[in-house]
């Protein structure tokens, strides 16, 4: 599709699910007819392990922290049923399904490997193409290290990369609030060491904004370096809000403080050609938060939802 002043839109829309991602299994069913309805083509996951459970247990700032959840191997099953019976079921595609690691653990790697091998042979036969990773170790840990604790992280990050490539399969790596990469500064670190051959990157400008960062400068700058978009608002940043109200500031489409509309207009000056996976952390109403950005997308942006 070509609008006015704008360059033919190469990039699709899919939505996440975590806004129905609580409760029963029956919520995220619902929450896939949904997008699917809304005209969405595709759709992310979080893989819901243990291991990425824990992950955000200790290190993310999201409310109160209870015991360890221990999940059981026949609720993953049902989960990654969902995913591979939603072409099927509804006739939308998985993008990813984002999973979470500290990656430089060495007592934890043997492990978190092993998930992404599963994992990644999964998604190669739902026919998605990207693996959506974030985590590493916490930002307060190596804040005053120099480059080799970035080149250590890569390093895990290329080991990973290589491997889902060798299957049709591009890993990006997720900057996020409270892991190793959070701001610009480190950002740009991790770039001046990361093999972009083997890693690009997935952007979330409401993460960026709220550590009062510029968002669109970031698109601007590692365009070539962006397969995988996570787009999102946000009404407020760490100026005036602060751990875990940081996360409920993140807001639907058509809301906050972030340039989206600049945000398509570099994606479209890129020739992006990827997926923007729209996403909202929480909300109360989430058929509605989902319908809402997507009538902004069309409406707003002038874009189309699904680009064959």
């Amino acid at each position: 599709m070509t609008t006015k002043n704008q360059m033919a839109q190469k990039f699709s829309f899919g939505y996440q699910l975590i806004t129905w991602d609580f409760g029963p299994l029956s919520r995220l069913e619902h929450g896939l007819a949904e997008v699917a309805a809304q005209g969405f083509g595709y759709f992310e996951l979080l893989l819901g392990d243990t291991l990425g459970s824990d992950f955000a247990r200790r290190w993310l700032t999201l409310g109160p922290i209870t015991e360890p959840e221990v999940i059981s191997d026949s609720q993953i099953f049902r989960r990654l049923e969902l995913v591979a019976g939603a072409q099927g079921a509804h006739g939308i595609r998985p993008s990813s399904v984002y999973a979470d690691g500290e990656w430089t653990n060495e007592l934890l790697w043997p492990t978190e490997f092993a998930k992404v091998k599963v994992l990644t042979r999964f998604l190669q036969g739902c026919g998605a193409t990207i693996l959506a990773t974030g985590g590493g170790p916490h930002h307060q840990e190596h804040a005053a290290q120099a480059a080799p604790s970035y080149q250590g992280f890569a390093a895990k990050l290329h080991e990973i990369g290589a491997f889902t490539a060798s299957c049709g399969v591009r890993t990006v790596y997720h900057p996020h609030l409270d892991t190793f990469v959070e701001t610009r500064e480190q950002l740009d670190r991790l770039m001046d060491v990361l093999d972009t051959g083997l890693v690009g990157l997935c952007i979330d400008p409401a993460h960026f904004q709220v550590k009062r960062e510029d968002p669109v400068d970031i698109f601007r700058t590692y365009a070539s370096a962006i397969d995988y978009v996570h787009l999102k608002n946000c009404t407020a940043d760490e100026s005036t809000v602060s751990g875990y109200d940081r996360y409920l500031a993140f807001s639907e489409l058509g809301t906050g403080i972030i340039d989206i509309k600049g945000i398509a207009a570099a994606l479209l000056a890129a020739n992006y050609e990827g997926i923007v996976t729209v996403e909202l952390d929480y909300s109360d109403t989430p058929d509605e938060s989902c319908a809402r950005s997507a009538a902004y997308i069309r409406d707003v942006l002038g874009l189309e939802l699904v680009v064959e």
